[in-house]
């Protein structure tokens, strides 16, 4: 079992939460104005003069290591392995910490096949009181979602 001095825990105590997104996870940081921040993740929790705050849950801390352990929900064994390890060492690790996202990358909306309740589909939308002429301009351009055979 590894165990950590209290150096070593005053030490990782002192990294705050924006400065190790910075380094550690630069795509999950959302500058949103100033000095103040949120994540990806989590939209609600805010990052500003280090300290974090996570709104929805009404929770917030002062370290990276507060952050790891109350949102990241790891041990604080785990929580300080990461936050001891060298640079090299935490980016060639399978803790799952360095992601990277393609944000950028084009997405299109794929719509199911017509099906042949296509008809019943549009009475029905008709008779909830859209007016046919609606329903019949949408399923024309495809922008309506077409559903499947089975009727529930």
């Amino acid at each position: 079992m590894t165990y950590y001095t209290d150096e070593q825990i005053k030490k990782a105590r002192s990294i705050d939460l924006l400065t190790y997104l910075q380094t550690y996870e630069p795509t999950e940081l959302v500058h949103i104005r100033g000095n103040t921040y949120c994540t990806r993740e989590h939209d609600s929790l805010k990052i500003s003069n280090g300290k974090w705050m996570w709104w929805s849950r009404g929770f917030g801390g002062n370290s990276a290591l507060d952050y790891l352990i109350k949102v990241k929900g790891m041990s604080f064994m785990d929580a300080m392995k990461i936050l001891t390890k060298d640079e090299s060492d935490l980016h060639n690790s399978d803790a799952g910490i360095c992601r990277k996202h393609n944000h950028d990358a084009e997405r299109k909306m794929l719509l199911p096949e017509k099906s042949e309740l296509s008809a019943k589909v549009m009475w029905y939308l008709a008779g909830r009181g859209i007016d046919i002429d609606i329903v019949k301009e949408f399923w024309t351009a495809r922008t309506a979602p077409h559903f499947c055979d089975k009727v529930h």
